[in-house]
C-alpha cells in the first residue's frame, strides 16, 4: 500500500501548508479574534503568539511583504540590508515587545490564494482563488486570478462588464465586511491601480481604501491612518501590501542585490512609518504570502507545447509555474506520458489525494473539483528549479513560487507592539 500523500511529499522534502495554527490563515483569524469578530466556525489564532503582545490591543496592522519568505528575510537582516527589521528581530528575541513565529503559507504557495485568505479568513479550498491560472467553468476559459481575465496576454477583467457583479462571485464573505459589522474600522493601503481590481472588488470592498502611487507613500499612508485615528478609539484593522519584493525576486532572483536592494527600500519606508510615535495599543504582524524558489529561465518545461499532452486534456494547462493542474478524463495515461516525455520532471499526485489530505483547506470540495484537474504535477528531481509554462503564462522568471519547497512556503510572523 502506498504511504499517504503527506508522508510522501514530506519524505521529497516538501513543505505541506499548516491551516491548524501555525500558518497564514491563523494570521487573518488572529485579527478577527483580537478584535473580537471571530466566530464558532472560524479558524484558530496564532498557536503561539505571546498573550502579552495582545493585551490591551485596539488597533491591528497587518503588513503583507510580498515574496517575504522566511529564509530571504533571514539573509536580508544578517547581510545588513533591512537594519529596522533586524533591529526588530533582535528585540523579538529578548522578548521585548516582539516574537518572530515561523509559519507556513497555503497552498499552492501563490499571491491570488494567500492574499484572499487574508481576505477572508478562509481556506483555498472554501474561496476558490486557488492559483494565479485555474479553470473557471463560468466563463470556460484559464483565467488569471489576480484580475479575473483571460489567462493571455491582453489585459482586463470579465468585471469590465457592468453586467457582472463582482459580489456574486465572491464565494465566503470578507473579514473586513465582519470587522464593520461589529463596530471596528478597516483599512486598506495598496497601490492605486488595485483600487478597481477583480481582488479588491470581490474580498475587500467594505474596507475604506488608501491608495498610493509611489511604494515609499505605503509608510506615509500608514503613519497618518495611525497617527490620525479617524474613528478615534474605536477597534481597528489596518492591512498593508508591498509588491516590490516580490518583483525584483522573480525578475532578478531571490538572492540578487535587485531584491537586496528592494527590501532596503521597503525597510526604510517601515523605519520611517513607526518612527517616533509610541501608540501603546497598536499590535503589528508583518509576514508574506510565499516565499521564492531559486529557478533557471532557460529551462522551461513547456505543457502547453507538449501535443500529446493536449491530446489527453480536456482544458489547457492551468495552475502554477511550479506546480500545474492537468484536467483529464486519462489521469493514468497522463501520468504515463509525463513520466516518458518528461523524465525526473515532476512529484504527480491526484486531486482526491490532495483533498483528502487538506492540502487546499478545509470545507466542501466541490470548487477544488471544479477548478483543479484531476492531476497535479509538482516540479521536482532534475528539474527542481525549472519553470512549468501553463496557459496564458509569458513571463520567464529569475525567482518563482507556487510549489511546496521550504523556500516557497515557510514565511515569518513578526509580531511587535508599537
Amino acid at each position: 500500500m502506498p504511504l499517504p500523500l503527506i508522508e510522501r511529499l514530506r519524505a521529497r522534502g516538501f513543505v505541506p501548508p499548516d491551516y491548524a495554527g501555525h500558518g497564514l490563515l491563523n494570521v487573518a483569524a488572529t485579527v478577527l479574534d483580537i478584535l473580537g469578530a471571530r466566530e464558532g466556525d472560524d479558524p484558530p489564532p496564532l498557536a503561539d503568539l505571546d498573550p502579552a503582545l495582545r493585551d490591551g490591543v485596539t488597533h491591528v496592522v497587518v503588513i503583507l511583504a510580498d515574496g517575504l519568505g522566511a529564509r530571504q528575510l533571514e539573509r536580508l537582516c544578517a547581510s545588513g540590508d533591512t537594519p529596522f527589521l533586524a533591529s526588530l528581530v533582535e528585540r523579538a528575541k529578548r522578548r521585548d515587545r516582539g516574537q518572530l513565529l515561523q509559519a507556513r503559507t497555503i497552498f499552492p504557495s501563490t499571491t491570488a490564494a494567500a492574499i484572499t485568505t487574508l481576505n477572508t479568513a478562509r481556506t483555498p479550498q472554501e474561496h476558490g482563488n486557488l492559483a494565479y491560472f485555474v479553470w473557471l467553468e463560468e466563463f470556460a476559459q484559464v483565467t488569471q486570478m489576480l484580475r479575473w481575465g483571460p489567462g493571455i496576454t491582453r489585459r482586463g477583467s470579465y468585471f469590465d462588464d457592468p453586467a457582472l457583479d463582482p459580489a456574486t462571485y465572491a464565494k465566503v464573505a470578507s473579514i473586513h465586511g465582519r470587522l464593520r459589522d461589529r463596530g471596528a474600522a478597516s483599512y486598506l493601503i495598496e497601490p492605486e491601480a488595485f483600487r478597481q481590481e477583480a481582488m479588491t472588488r470581490m474580498h475587500a470592498s467594505e474596507a475604506t481604501y488608501y491608495g498610493y502611487f509611489l511604494p515609499s507613500a505605503m509608510g506615509v499612508q500608514l503613519r497618518r491612518i495611525l497617527a490620525q485615528r479617524p474613528h478615534g478609539s474605536a477597534p481597528a484593522y489596518v492591512y498593508a501590501y508591498w509588491a516590490g519584493i516580490d518583483t525584483a525576486a522573480h525578475q532578478h532572483g531571490p538572492r540578487s542585490a535587485e531584491q537586496a536592494a528592494e527590501a532596503a527600500m521597503f525597510d526604510l519606508d517601515l523605519q520611517r512609518a513607526f518612527a517616533g510615535d509610541q501608540y501603546g495599543d497598536t499590535l503589528v504582524l508583518l509576514t508574506a504570502d510565499h516565499g521564492h524558489a531559486a529557478t533557471d529561465p532557460k529551462d522551461l518545461v513547456d505543457l502547453v507545447g507538449d501535443q500529446q499532452l493536449g491530446a489527453l486534456l480536456r482544458n489547457p494547462p492551468a495552475g502554477e509555474p511550479r506546480c500545474v493542474f492537468l484536467h483529464t478524463d486519462q489521469p493514468d495515461r497522463v501520468k504515463q506520458h509525463l513520466e516518458r516525455r518528461w523524465p525526473e520532471t515532476f512529484f504527480v499526485f491526484d486531486r482526491e489525494e490532495a483533498l483528502a489530505a487538506g492540502l487546499f483547506g478545509r470545507g466542501d470540495p466541490d470548487l477544488v473539483r471544479r477548478r483543479v484537474g484531476e492531476v497535479c504535477a509538482l516540479l521536482d528531481g532534475d528539474r527542481a528549479a525549472a519553470i512549468v509554462k501553463v496557459d496564458g503564462q509569458i513571463f520567464r522568471h529569475y525567482g518563482s513560487h507556487g510549489g511546496m519547497t521550504p523556500d516557497e512556503m515557510d514565511i515569518p510572523v513578526l509580531a511587535w507592539r508599537a
